[in-house]
């Protein structure tokens, strides 16, 4: 009998402590090493620009790509270079100058871009004159941060 309840006392204990232990994991955040070391802007657009570098590149070495694969491509590309647009231009003034080495290689991850835009197959108008635009205003922005 004093078995039978000293192993009911231990079995309540241990189903106590992992409840609490449970309780305490799941409350807690998990490890996130971006929210120790953030990214900056300029790191974030350069990021979005090389993976639109990468899916080009794809694309254009793939001989059978389909016009539906082709046009996905396209189509997240211009959402990546908005986003890239848009992390470029919250960059502030105030960033220290260590930011000139990301910028130039931003420039010459853009000026790529800009050099494979006519390659790429299945390109409609509308689309071309999109991606056109979105390369030539990160370029303006790049431009600016490189002067400044």
């Amino acid at each position: 009998m004093k078995w039978r309840s000293i192993s009911s006392l231990v079995f309540v204990l241990s189903v106590m402590l992992e409840t609490f232990f449970y309780t305490v994991c799941a409350a807690s955040e998990p490890f996130q090493f971006d929210t120790l070391y953030p990214k900056s802007f300029c790191t974030k657009a350069t990021e979005q620009c090389v993976h639109v570098w990468g899916a080009w590149d794809a694309l254009l070495a793939d001989k059978n790509v389909s016009p539906v694969d082709s046009t996905r491509t396209i189509d997240r590309s211009i959402g990546q270079l908005v986003l890239a647009q848009r992390f470029l231009g919250a960059i502030s003034k105030d960033e220290k100058k260590s930011l000139a080495e990301q910028v130039h290689y931003l420039s010459r991850v853009i000026g790529t871009l800009s050099e494979r835009l006519p390659q790429l197959p299945y390109l409609d108008a509308d689309r071309s004159a999109c991606l056109q635009d979105r390369v030539e205003k990160i370029k303006m922005l790049v431009k600016q941060k490189l002067y400044q």
